[in-house]
């Protein structure tokens, strides 16, 4: 009599995390090498599709089913502000036909590998990157109500797994508007914080930076 197979089971105890720990970063394809990701200001929810169709037939050896295309996509839901660059992005895309960089980047502590010179505390978080064609743009402007833009960006060919690199930081900036000061110290409202020296780019289009690491071109 043969053995029963039992190979046991596994078991996850880690944390579920909230939405809050997911950041999107978009950027222009259009963008010299060395520029910063931009943090879309005022995001309020993210999500991503993960899709496509198969091949569904029925057969004499029973039913058989085949992947057939790839459809992916990224939706983004933010409050409206003039200054934020990521809908200037997202709006220049659309009109001219061109597709934008995105990022989903999982921003947990657990889940950040130190990445570099120590003394930075620069970790690697994991993140999903692509080129994205806009669809179509929505404002929604309620005459009493914070003006919404949402779109959606589809997913050329598939997202491609990979690091995203922040400090620590660069997430505290990302978390909060402003940090402490002292009376005097400033002056200026939150998003327009002067210490007398430099002024301060808009809260909440806080950048980061990826270094290129090699560039090649192609001539035909």
């Amino acid at each position: 009599m043969a053995e029963p197979i039992n190979n046991g089971v596994k078991k996850t105890n880690s944390k579920a995390i909230t939405g809050r720990k997911i950041l999107y970063f978009v950027q222009s394809v259009d963008d010299p090498i060395g520029s910063p990701a931009i943090y879309p200001a005022w995001q309020t929810e993210g999500d991503l599709k993960i899709g496509g169709d198969n091949v569904d037939e029925q057969t004499k050896m029973g039913r058989l089913i085949m992947k057939s295309t790839d459809e992916q996509s990224i939706d983004l839901k933010q409050y409206f502000a003039p200054d934020d660059p990521a809908a200037s992005i997202i709006e220049d895309a659309k009109v001219k036909g061109k597709s934008v960089k995105v990022w989903r980047v999982i921003v947990d502590e657990s889940q950040g590998k130190p990445e570099g010179d120590p003394e930075k505390k620069v970790k690697a978080y994991p993140a999903k990157f692509g080129y994205g064609i806009p669809d179509e743009l929505d404002y929604s402007e309620g005459t009493e109500d914070l003006v919404e833009l949402d779109y959606t960006l589809n997913i050329v060919g598939v997202l491609q797994d990979g690091t995203f690199p922040l400090s620590d930081e660069m997430i505290a900036e990302l978390d909060a508007l402003y940090n402490y000061q002292r009376p005097g110290e400033t002056t200026g409202d939150y998003d327009d914080i002067n210490n007398g020296t430099t002024t301060t780019t808009k809260a909440p289009t806080t950048t980061t930076t990826t270094k290129a690491t090699t560039t090649t071109t192609t001539e035909h």
